[in-house]
């Protein structure tokens, strides 16, 4: 009985090793082709992440407002630590391969179970940053991104075929089977594993970065060769147009240089640096004009947020003040009474910046025109990619400010634009 045992544990054991018998098992054909998929998917991602990132290039997968990879590649979400989602998933789907690869040899057959049980739990967490990552996309950043989809339904396709499997193997084990077990094992096959994936991660994201950074380079190289819309690591590589004709704006109408300013009040970031903004039409007077745009993160106006705040008031207000001619006294209040925008504070605002006539400056601000005005404004800025605040574009071009080197600021990086801006003027 006891042989039997043993026979039956040992062909639960060939069972679960994918190589066994005539030819691999159908699901480690599946886990396979799946973990191919991934690594492809991966791959293509980080590409597309540095390429637009750092060259400033359009993937193939922005197709509209909402379906734009290109707008998910932007956010926030699409890195840690500065290293793309998509080289982690590299790494990830690497050691899934080895992982899967290890028992195909022979004398390593022994720890499929340890493999198997490493895989699935791998590919459970990935699952799991795989939802949570589709979560945020749908909810927070609000665009699609074709491959990231493509991506985590490969995730979760892998899960669920690995688990089965795992499932079945746990139940081989416990009916007799013996593989190898412990901590030696797993610990070797997971180093192991983690060691093959990191390297070809890391290959990966240090050569997609290199060649987008030669394709700014040769894209710069050429624009100023041409004199004609200067390239630059610091701008995004397409230009948007934006209408300009009514907006609250600094410096001269004609100036060659426009620079578009998408804020919020509410907006710390946008309040540090509104002296920079108003620094650059005094620094290149005549040369530079800054207009600036309303871009409310605040659902009462704009309907691509969630959350409701004093944003919208705020620049209802500063729309009111335009209309009366005293927009930059208001705008410099509002940042002055930072995230005080209650209605009595609104209207001591307008006292203090010389409105003469407070009764139609309370009706504009709760007017129609000052709705449509903003909505104006926030749909400009969500068709140029605009997600948070504040976005600035030269001349129609925005700036990147990922590509920031280390210590630098938007200031100098908008000044340096200005000056080849101007010299290509010439």
């Amino acid at each position: 009985m006891r042989d039997m045992a043993q026979r039956s544990g040992h062909r639960s054991a060939a069972r679960s090793t994918p190589a066994a018998g005539a030819g691999a098992a159908p699901w480690w054909w599946a886990a396979l082709a799946l973990v191919a998929a991934g690594l492809a998917l991966a791959v293509v991602l980080t590409h597309n992440y540095y390429q637009h990132r750092l060259a400033g290039q359009v993937s193939g997968c922005s197709i509209s407002a909402y379906v734009d990879c290109d707008r998910v590649s932007e956010s926030r979400y699409a890195a840690v630590a500065g290293v793309p989602i998509s080289a982690l998933a590299i790494a990830v789907y690497g050691a899934l391969a080895v992982l899967l690869a290890l028992p195909l040899l022979r004398p390593l057959r022994r720890l499929a179970a340890v493999n198997l049980d490493l895989a699935a739990g791998l590919a459970g967490l990935t699952t799991l940053a795989a939802l949570a990552l589709a979560a945020v996309a749908a909810l927070e950043i609000r665009a699609l991104c074709l491959y990231c989809a493509s991506l985590q339904a490969v995730s979760i396709a892998l899960f669920v075929v690995l688990a089965a499997r795992w499932r079945r193997s746990r139940a081989g084990r416990g009916s007799g089977g013996r593989q190898a077990r412990g901590w030696g094992p797993a610990a070797g096959a997971a180093l192991l594993a983690l060691a093959a994936g990191a390297v070809p991660a890391a290959i990966a994201a240090l050569g997609f970065e290199a060649n987008a950074l030669a394709a700014a380079d040769r894209a710069a190289g050429a624009a100023a060769a041409s004199s004609a819309a200067p390239a630059s690591r610091y701008l995004s590589r397409g230009a948007v147009s934006f209408d300009t004709g009514d907006s609250p704006a600094v410096g001269p109408p004609d100036a060659p240089v426009q620079v578009v300013v998408f804020g919020d009040y509410n907006c710390s970031h946008c309040r540090d640096f509104d002296p920079e903004a108003l620094r650059l039409a005094e620094d290149f007077a005549g040369d530079v004009r800054v207009v600036f745009k309303f871009f409310p993160l605040d659902a009462t106006c704009n309907r691509y947020m969630q959350r409701q705040s004093s944003s919208c008031l705020a620049a209802a207000a500063a729309y009111a003040a335009h209309q009366q001619d005293r927009f930059l006294e208001y705008h410099l209040l509002l940042f002055e009474h930072f995230q005080n925008h209650a209605p009595q504070r609104l209207v001591a605002n307008a006292e203090e910046a010389g409105i003469t006539d407070p009764e139609a400056f309370t009706a504009a601000i709760q007017s129609d025109a000052a709705l449509r005005y903003l909505e104006r404004d926030i749909d400009e800025g969500v068709r140029g990619g605009v997600q948070g605040t504040p976005t600035i574009f030269v001349n129609g071009r925005r700036l990147v400010t990922s590509r920031l080197p280390a210590g630098a600021t938007r200031y100098q990086a908008l000044v340096q634009e200005i000056r080849v801006l101007l010299r290509a003027a010439l």
